[in-house]
């Protein structure tokens, strides 16, 4: 009898994507409207199996190379990064075709003077228009439905992490005892860290769907350039009927001393998780 051994991937600088799902290219020759709460509408037109068009209405098109990925049937992650921005600029938007709604996560590195990694992130939610069809009123929000929740995400077959979302602006993460993260990884930041907790936001899609952000920034402030790993903001489309996420990272890394940018797209496996009472109870330190 033959057995079927999964492939495990050799150390990379961020080797989180083993899991990722196929690029999907079903939205090719689609051309979209977003009418945004902000007030600033977008035009998307998907040129191609990589490329698209966009564009603030009434400003010029601008080309870009994007990526996309499925969390349902009707559900899009759909990212690319600004080229000539200035600043890293990156948009990750939630095509939520089934609602006709949508939702921008707009993120920068470099506006803040004093830790130039550091990601800014901003979110504007809106609806698709369609021809003879009026706008739907609702909007993708911010939730505390997931507050409490614990999900532990396979990664690849020898590496996984266990997220608690215990609060509708933080979460934190812990791995088991047994694995060893230094041979993932590399030198990390979690042993300069008081605590994992981190800044995050969470949005409910639909039922059973949340896109969570998480931003490196408390870690960027205190480890800076003793650290491997820089500010880097993380999008996680959650498919909780499905037990999936999918989701792409967006910041910096370094390398032999120096910078490079990370922009990737990546996908696990989850499944719930009980935690030690104690480090779900543990003070966030970084809170008054």
């Amino acid at each position: 009898m033959i057995l079927l051994q999964l492939k495990d991937y050799p150390r990379k600088a961020y080797s989180i994507n083993q899991f990722t799902q196929p690029p999907c290219y079903e939205l090719d020759g689609e051309d979209f409207i977003f009418v945004m709460d902000s007030g600033y509408d977008y035009e998307l037109h998907i040129t191609g199996r990589e490329s698209c068009e966009w564009r603030m209405v009434d400003e010029a098109l601008k080309r870009e190379t994007y990526r996309c990925l499925k969390s349902d049937d009707t559900t899009y992650l759909l990212h690319y990064e600004i080229k000539d921005a200035g600043l890293r600029t990156a948009h990750t938007w939630v095509i939520d075709l089934a609602q006709r709604l949508v939702t921008l996560l707009t993120c920068k590195v470099g506006l803040n003077p004093k830790h130039p990694f550091l990601i800014s992130s901003h979110f504007d939610f809106g609806a698709i228009r369609s021809e003879a069809v009026e706008l739907p009123f609702k909007r993708h929000a911010f939730t505390s439905d997931m507050v409490g929740t614990c999900v532990e995400w396979h990664w690849k077959p020898a590496f996984l992490t266990r997220h608690s979302y215990y609060s509708t602006s933080f979460y934190r993460i812990t791995h088991p005892k047994e694995m060893d993260t230094t041979s993932e990884f590399g030198s990390s930041n979690a042993h300069l860290m008081p605590s994992s907790d981190e800044w995050a936001r969470y949005v409910k899609i639909k039922e059973q769907m949340y896109l969570f952000v998480l931003t490196e920034s408390n870690s960027e402030r205190i480890v800076g350039d003793r650290g491997r790993f820089r500010s880097n903001n993380m999008a996680f489309l959650q498919n909780y009927d499905r037990m999936y996420h999918v989701g792409r990272s967006f910041g910096t890394a370094m390398e032999d001393g120096k910078p490079f940018p990370v922009n990737m797209l990546f996908g696990a496996f989850g499944n719930p998780v009980e935690l030690d009472p104690a480090f779900l109870d543990a003070p966030n330190p970084f809170v008054i």
